[in-house]
């Protein structure tokens, strides 16, 4: 982790997903197939029988990037401002910023691009620091926050 103490604050508890049905089920049920596993790994009577909100997902990104268009997009064909050609799903960022992150901590992205990470940052409330060596990328860039009750710091 790149973090400036020895106990970072990654939490997987601010990522869970829902429960599947099967999940709830189980919970409602209070019971389970407990014992050995072909793995012979031993699992409990209780070990599964516990509500936490939600579970880990089984893969920690699974998200398509497949817009046509968005807002961002909208403003810099607007304004003739150059579209950044690697723009990522805001679910990217926000799974990041809110496992890593608490509200009103700093999120740097140093190749911030279209600044998808300091929109998703800031919506989240948090602070955000973005770098980026293209004025082109920045001018568009502002797109994202022309439009909603975001804060933009210059």
């Amino acid at each position: 982790w790149m973090s400036p103490n020895e106990r970072p604050k990654a939490n997987n508890k601010k990522v869970l997903q829902p429960y599947s049905n099967a999940m709830k089920n189980l919970l409602k049920k209070g019971s389970y197939n407990s014992g050995k596993r072909p793995s012979e790994h031993d699992i409990g009577e209780t070990s599964f029988l516990t509500d936490h909100g939600g579970s880990i997902s089984p893969s920690v990104l699974t998200v398509a990037n497949t817009k046509a268009s968005d807002d961002y997009k909208v403003f810099c064909e607007k304004n003739e401002h150059t579209l950044h050609p690697a723009r990522m799903p805001a679910e990217i960022p926000e799974f990041f910023i809110k496992f890593l992150t608490d509200e009103n901590d700093l999120v740097l992205d140093p190749f911030s691009g279209s600044n998808t990470t300091g929109y998703v940052a800031e919506s989240l409330n948090r602070y955000w620091l973005g770098i980026e060596a293209k004025q082109e990328y920045i001018d568009g860039s502002k797109g994202r926050f022309q439009e909603h009750s975001l804060k933009t710091y210059a």
